[in-house]
């Protein structure tokens, strides 16, 4: 299983990379040629048509990831009844959705957000994002329940991300409107949507134009895991995301896009992470459902040393460099400022690291319940403090509650999966690695040389070299063990 699971996390890696390579400097050319306070607007419209696509996918991508491989292996009809039904309902809610939109997004901006210079068109546009990402979902769960990874960044990233670059940077030359951005975004996502689609009725399993017994009813275990996972999605886009929303109704643009550059820089370190947890997800259902505990634990330990391996260095790089890419984002350096706000989140998305896949564990595991009501208390207190706190102390606020609830969930989140299936994260080999990590983030937060260029070449080289020379033969075992 661990073959498997490296073998599909090797493509997800690489679309990572490849993504992060020309996705992060596409983000910055957009920064820099818009501005903060556009950028700004542009997240907190963002943010919204996530909470629309949340509302709206009904929780279908978990639902599809958990039950369609059973469901192929004991009847392929029963499976394709699932989701052209799924299809069908997803079409419709589109259908309504968009049309509302039209009416709603000038009371919004009135009323809501309270913005000016045409933000009820910005967010009427962006609107579009949420129907496409429920598509997306769905064919992307699609191919994740049939462990079809590479297929995803063969068909997805591999023609998306440079599609997308070599628009932006094309129109751009012309234009400094944030709306273009939006329409380059929506464009690439559909031509990516339909390819993935298209292939995987042709070579996976019809999708379109077979006639499936519409009697087939959908297993009352479907509708009972079905509801409770699109209570969790709410709440943990609340749990998640009220930060960003509530930021984006009480406080200034300009604040909201330092916020948003400030995520996106420290939310590289979690590439690694977020793909294995797609690859993990089924695996884990998989074996729960086969009560195999003993190679669950193992691929847990072993996935997590793995994970952090490789991003751990990466995160210390990023302090290391950090008024080098801070600069990145804005020719004037005004983000400067912001250095000890980066330092603070990345440390805390080190730490968090530390406890691997927790929360896919508590979702596909058995512990749906529990893990609700952990992001419940999360949503609930993070809402109600942010909105004593955030008008008089701002960032301060924001970045401490983001911090503090989310090393509060991971520590939960432990606690519950080694009392209820006993099994952790933590072995020798991650408590080694966090003791070689700790004097080498304490100097890259200390240090203040000036770089020129080919350190950004040489200095990643040495760290990694530090870290797989010290851990040189225990990688090797694992991969005898993986052949």
């Amino acid at each position: 299983m661990l073959k498997l699971i490296i073998r599909q996390a090797n493509w997800g890696i690489l679309g990572s990379v490849f993504a992060f390579a020309i996705g992060f400097f596409v983000k910055t050319y957009v920064i820099r040629e818009v501005g903060t306070i556009e950028w700004g607007r542009y997240a907190t419209a963002h943010t919204f048509a996530m909470f629309s696509d949340t509302i709206l996918s009904l929780g279908i991508p978990f639902i599809i990831l958990k039950f369609f491989p059973g469901f192929m292996e004991k009847s392929r009809d029963k499976a394709s009844s699932l989701v052209q039904k799924i299809l069908r309902l997803s079409f419709c809610m589109s259908a309504i959705f968009l049309c509302s939109m039209y009416f709603i997004t000038p009371l919004l901006d009135e009323y809501v957000y309270m913005n000016t210079d045409k933000f009820s068109y910005l967010l009427l546009i962006i609107s579009i994002h949420a129907p496409i990402s429920i598509f997306m979902g769905i064919i992307t769960s699609l191919y994740r329940s049939v462990l079809k990874i590479k297929e995803i960044i063969l068909y997805g990233t591999f023609i998306s991300v440079p599609l997308r670059a070599l628009l932006t940077f094309i129109i751009f030359q012309f234009t400094g409107n944030i709306i273009y951005f939006v329409a380059i975004e929506i464009f690439t996502q559909l031509i990516t949507l339909l390819l993935m689609f298209y292939l995987f009725h042709k070579k996976e399993m019809k999708l379109f134009g077979v006639d499936t017994d519409n009697t087939i009813p959908i297993d009352k275990n479907v509708l009972s895991y079905a509801k409770k996972i699109y209570a969790h999605s709410i709440i943990l886009f609340f749990s998640g995301q009220s930060l960003s929303f509530i930021l984006g109704i009480m406080l200034p643009p300009d604040k909201m896009g330092v916020y948003s550059i400030l995520l996106t820089i420290t939310a590289l370190s979690l590439f690694l992470n977020k793909n294995l947890r797609k690859i993990f997800a089924p695996v884990i259902s998989k074996l729960y459902s086969e009560n195999n505990f003993s190679e669950l634990n193992i691929l847990y330990k072993r996935t997590t040393f793995i994970i952090n391996l490789i991003t751990i260095p990466f995160a210390i790089l990023i302090i290391f460099f950090a008024d080098e890419i801070l600069s990145f984002f804005s020719d004037s350096g005004d983000l400067i400022v912001y250095k000890p706000y980066l330092i603070v989140i990345m440390i805390a998305r080190i730490i968090s690291l530390l406890a691997g896949n927790s929360g896919t564990f508590m979702v596909m595991a058995g512990l749906e319940k529990k893990e609700l009501v952990l992001q419940t208390i999360k949503a609930v207190l993070i809402i109600v403090l942010a909105s004593v706190f955030v008008k008089e102390y701002e960032l301060k606020a924001i970045v401490s509650l983001f911090i503090v609830f989310m090393l509060f969930v991971n520590i939960m989140q432990l606690f519950h999966i080694k009392r209820e299936i006993n099994i952790s994260p933590f072995s020798g080999d991650l408590l080694l690695l966090v003791v070689i990590s700790v004097p080498l983030l304490y100097f890259s937060i200390w240090q203040e040389y000036i770089f020129d260029w080919y350190h950004f070449i040489v200095i990643p080289i040495i760290f990694y070299i530090v870290y797989f020379s010290v851990f040189y033969f225990r990688i090797i075992k694992i991969i005898k063990e993986i052949k």
